[in-house]
């Protein structure tokens, strides 16, 4: 947990440069008056062209290099003497693996290893849900190509399942099986098969799981919490995403279904750090939990300055005291620009949602270029290249490249 300062300013190190949601995170803490450093694996990225960041490192690639990841990151804290490091993507699992190497050096916004990998695992953090008592879709975790096969015997699962790895990120690789009159027919079997062996297949090594089909709106929140007390809440609907996965445009909305199910998880998990869920809320008005992704995310654009995010990351006793979490303004938006011009606009189309679409373009901010920091908004250029020669290198996806060299798959 990140202590009060002793003064009023912080030397603050975020990693994940690359993110916007990082970006938005350095503008905020600069705002707040803290001095903001920057470490990134990417040779391109967000912060190291933004004025709000003081100055910008390239180190290892934490999921190729993790030892080295880590030691760099040590050597940047001795030399700027960091006050706090906070990871804001997924290289927090690497950061974590090695919080025994920043004791004594600086303050770490990270849970252990292990508190993180339960929450990142899809099938164990239902688990921990349901052992917190909140309402929680029916999930099973199996780890063969037909371990799911079975379940279509299942009442909680006879009208449809989703399959998925355990660990994911952005919808990748999700399966929807609907069965017809709680069958299946054998090419539409043999279909599944394909699909688990061209996502890489399933094992005990890479285990997916199965989980009733929901049918409703989704929504995301976004948090912070430090010893199991929530300090700062957002939730937004995903309305616009980047094909199945990541939402692209962003609405601040009141929500206190969603804020009493995350306040009583963090309490009963007694979590410290950023935390964000996906939900789907059901037609009936029944909110269950998709999964949970321990650190930053998107939410944090609706934040703006006096909202209260600084302090909920770096001062919560002030907040606590108080007896208030830091939450957006109501109807704080914002936008990815080039995804919705793109991702956003096509889904506008194919959905007839061009009213929609044109009411949140036209209403929302850029979520990356700001007037008195107008470096990011090229940056993404640069950064749009290279993740495009690591797709075509890799023979991945943009959204895949994107992560490849920060993301944990449970790697131990």
């Amino acid at each position: 947990m990140i202590t009060e300062p002793r003064s009023g300013s912080r030397r603050i190190l975020l990693t994940g440069g690359r993110a916007p949601a990082t970006l938005e995170l350095a503008r905020l803490l600069r705002a707040a008056g803290h001095t903001v450093f920057a470490a990134e694996s990417a040779p391109y990225h967000l912060c190291r062209a933004s004025r709000a960041v003081e100055r910008s490192f390239t180190v290892p690639a934490p999921a190729f290099d993790p030892t080295g990841f880590a030691a760099s990151l040590a050597r940047i804290a001795d030399e700027c003497r960091i006050d706090a490091i906070i990871p804001t993507c997924e290289e927090i699992f690497h950061v974590a693996r090695e919080l025994g190497r920043f004791a004594g050096r600086c303050e770490v916004l990270a849970a252990p290893l292990d508190e993180l990998d339960r929450l990142h695992h899809k099938g164990a953090f239902i688990r921990l849900a349901e052992e917190a008592g909140l309402p929680a879709p029916p999930t099973a975790i199996f780890a063969s190509p037909d371990g799911w096969l079975p379940l279509l015997a299942d009442d909680a699962f006879a009208h449809g399942l989703v399959l998925k790895p355990a660990y994911s990120r952005f919808a990748a690789r999700v399966i929807a099986v609907e069965p017809r009159e709680g069958r299946l027919s054998p090419s539409v079997r043999e279909a599944v098969r394909r699909k688990l062996d061209e996502a890489g297949g399933v094992s005990p090594r890479r285990p997916w799981i199965a989980q009733k089909l929901l049918r409703g709106e989704e929504w995301c929140t976004y948090g912070v919490a430090h010893d199991g007390v929530l300090a700062a809440f957002a939730a937004y609907r995903s309305r616009f995403r980047a094909g199945r996965g990541a939402s692209i445009h962003f609405v601040a909305e009141a929500q206190p279904a969603l804020a009493d199910w995350v306040a009583r998880f963090v309490r009963h998990a007694r979590f410290t750090g950023q935390i964000a869920f996906d939900f789907m809320a059901e037609p009936d008005g029944a909110v269950y939990p998709l999964e949970c992704n321990p650190r930053a995310t998107s939410g944090i654009h609706l934040f703006r300055p006096g909202d209260g995010l600084a302090e909920a990351l770096l001062t919560p006793a002030e907040l606590a005291a108080s007896g208030a979490v830091a939450t957006p303004g109501p109807g704080a938006g914002a936008m990815l620009s080039p995804a919705m011009l793109t991702y956003g606009l096509a889904q506008a189309v194919r959905e007839r949602k061009m009213r929609e679409w044109l009411r949140a373009f036209a209403g929302s901010r850029d979520a990356v270029y700001r007037r008195g920091d107008p470096a990011p908004a090229a940056e993404q250029l640069r950064l749009f290249a290279w993740l495009r020669r690591t797709a075509a290198r890799h023979g991945l996806t943009l959204q895949e490249a994107s992560t490849i060299d920060i993301e944990w798959n449970g790697e131990r």
